[in-house]
């Protein structure tokens, strides 16, 4: 049993492709405490009502969260359910859900990368300020929604393809490797999908490219050498990076 001071938490590690994974998709197996579940409805009005007044996008939908993993000969069997954005976001606003054990967390699936350009660069984004995402610089990726049907490997990787074309107008053909790299439980107990990815374009094209980026909630891509890349990791505000 995993406990909340371990998280970060690696589930599991390799160098994984579509074909590596099996996926379904079941009910949610997510334990429900019924004192702390009935406050997440004055939270979520409470926090659209905050997200209006600064002019934030505050919005509910669906996505996935993991109920299992297992490493079994050589492949990784995923089963996935589903919750509202207004719990999964709503849970940690609540102390006392941190007292909670493993069955109870929230579990939410995200994607995220380190992304390498040809030119040796690295690329983050550097966030709006518009959306629920307080973080200033962040990795590519975002929440796994249904808008993709979970029903092979290929569908996790295609939820991660849609982020890296919205966030940073990258695109397949720009792709020279591609890895899933890990699965962890991050530090506020959602689940990362975490990528390797190597490109065959420079920075300076992405760059130049992203003039074009209508996604309203990423300001602009940061490109840094490694050692800038990992200075930033490093003093991330999150644990996770």
């Amino acid at each position: 049993m995993i406990k909340i001071t371990d998280l970060p938490k690696i589930l599991v590690i390799g160098k994984f492709n579509p074909s590596d994974l099996q996926v379904s998709v079941s009910e949610s197996n997510r334990k429900i405490d019924s004192t702390i579940e009935a406050q997440l409805e004055q939270i979520w009005q409470t926090k659209k009502a905050k997200a209006n007044e600064d002019g934030r996008i505050c919005y509910n939908g669906i996505s996935y969260r993991l109920n299992s993993l297992e490493e079994k000969d050589g492949k990784v069997i995923l089963d996935f359910g589903t919750f509202e954005y207004k719990v999964r976001d709503g849970l940690i606003a609540i102390p006392e859900y941190f007292n909670l054990s493993e069955e109870y967390w929230r579990k939410g699936c995200f994607t995220c990368a380190s992304i390498k350009t040809s030119d040796d660069r690295y690329v983050m984004v550097e966030l709006s300020g518009k959306s629920m995402n307080d973080n200033k610089v962040d990795l590519v990726g975002g929440l796994m929604e249904t808008n993709v049907a979970m029903t092979t490997g290929d569908d996790i990787f295609k939820s991660f393809y849609n982020e890296l074309e919205e966030e940073a107008c990258i695109t397949k053909k720009d792709i020279q490797q591609l890895c899933l790299r890990a699965v962890y439980v991050a530090s506020g107990t959602n689940a990362a999908f975490y990528f390797e990815v190597i490109l065959n374009v420079f920075s300076t094209e992405l760059l130049a490219r992203f003039k074009e980026n209508k996604d309203a909630d990423i300001k602009s891509l940061r490109v840094f050498t490694q050692a800038e890349y990992l200075g930033v990791l490093g003093t991330h505000d999150s644990l996770n990076k």
